[in-house]
């Protein structure tokens, strides 16, 4: 028995997501994609419109 043999038949996970993260500022409302958010600092999110640190998920 081939030991990479097995790995073929198991289900291949897919790379790309369907959907993309969208987050909200909830100071000036602005809605963009999460990889557009500004970080100055490793762990802080800021809205690129006002750049407000009120960043929210869109649910």
């Amino acid at each position: 028995m081939d030991p990479y043999t097995d790995d073929l038949r198991l289900p291949r996970a897919r790379l790309e997501p369907d959907a993309r993260a969208t987050v909200r500022c909830r100071d000036c409302r602005a809605t963009f994609p999460r990889r557009d958010v500004h970080l100055p600092t490793k762990g802080t999110l800021r809205c690129p419109e006002c750049d407000s640190g009120a960043i929210a998920d869109i649910d």
